[in-house]
């Protein structure tokens, strides 16, 4: 059964290698060409653009790759079925979920992958992406005077959350500067107000706490001239605050961190559990997409292609539907981020089990 078990999975990972170069490539094509104008105009190095669309291809591997699971699946062994091979194996006594059980152990695997992906290389990846945007693609900037919920990474120990930043006057408040050993937080500095005097941070009325071998040290403070945050004012007046550049924990302690200064951190709350239920739709795309490929046996490449694009963009549709409705607390934020995974999977399972063998 392993000789078997190998020859499925490498016709899957076969096409699934070409779905995942070329989707991509295509997406990078269309984003090129329709940025080109403002390469130009701002003459842009020809190293800056190519940074740029390499920092673009984590995001974009994630975004694609149910895609690609899902046409994999569909490929595969519809080429089988037409080909009699799926008939033959079933001739040997081996029965179709016996058949399915090696995709179905690689499609949690890979949800597994992007799961650990898309924490540790897809948020770094869009940052640089987004200071390369900043710096050379956005010809408008954002000019409001009062910005509110900021994360910034400002090192890579080093995390700061403003509760709101008034940009006349260069003050912020309910700060928050969090310094980190790994994920561990060892020392928090709280102040109430934070304000760009003399071309430095000048923080006032506030708390330092120190935490070593589970205790807590706390100072009072009433102002510390800060020297080391590595940010000025006009770099938060251009902020903004996206989910797709923070990882899961940075996500999840920024919306403790609105939720402390008093905000409603609805809309980040259905993102951070998007951030699960995203990756896993690669499982359910093998598991939607192997039982009905195996259905039929009849339809070639361009028929598995136009499937893929119809219920890739039912899925999609929507899992932006459930997410828009999870933001405005029309539905549950946990039960939004996982409805469209739900539906998937109730179909795949009644295809899997009712559907023709």
């Amino acid at each position: 059964m392993r000789i078997l078990d190998w020859y499925i999975l490498r016709r899957f990972c076969f096409i699934l290698f070409f779905a995942l170069l070329s989707f991509p490539l295509i997406v990078i094509f269309v984003d090129m060409v329709g940025n080109l104008s403002k390469f130009l105009d701002k003459d842009v190095p020809l190293f800056i653009i190519c940074k740029y669309y390499i920092f673009y291809i984590p995001h974009l591997i994630i975004l694609v790759l149910p895609i690609a699971m899902l046409l994999a699946s569909l490929f595969s062994l519809s080429q089988m079925a037409n080909h009699n091979e799926l008939t033959a194996i079933k001739s040997a006594g081996i029965g179709l979920h016996r058949i399915l059980i090696p995709l179905f152990i690689f499609g949690l695997l890979i949800s597994a992958l992007a799961l650990a992906f898309g924490e540790k290389i897809v948020p770094p990846a869009n940052q640089e992406k987004t200071k390369i945007e900043d710096e050379y693609i956005e010809t408008v900037k954002r000019t409001q005077t009062r910005i509110t919920n900021i994360f910034w990474r400002d090192s890579i120990n080093r995390r700061v959350f403003i509760g709101d930043f008034n940009t006349v006057t260069k003050t912020a408040r309910k700060v928050s500067i969090q310094k980190l050993d790994g994920n561990k937080i060892i020392e928090r500095l709280d102040a109430r107000t934070m304000k760009w005097e003399d071309g430095t941070w000048v923080l006032r009325h506030g708390y330092r706490r120190i935490f070593s071998d589970e205790k807590e040290e706390a100072l009072a403070f009433e102002e510390i001239k800060d020297e080391f945050l590595g940010f000025k004012p006009e770099q938060l007046q251009s902020f903004h605050t996206d989910p797709n550049d923070m990882s899961y924990d940075e996500l999840k302690n920024f919306i403790q961190e609105v939720r402390r200064n008093g905000g409603n951190p609805k809309k980040w709350l259905v993102d951070l559990h998007f951030k699960i239920s995203i990756p896993f739709a690669n499982f359910i795309m093998v598991l939607f997409g192997a039982p009905l490929a195996t259905s039929r046996t009849r339809g070639g490449a361009i028929f598995s292609l136009i499937i893929s694009i119809l219920v890739c963009l039912i899925y999609y549709g929507l899992t932006t539907v459930v997410q828009t409705l999870g933001q405005t607390g029309v539905m549950p934020t946990v039960f939004s981020a996982w409805f469209a995974n739900g539906i998937f999977l109730i179909a795949g399972i009644g295809v899997l089990f009712f559907g023709p063998d």
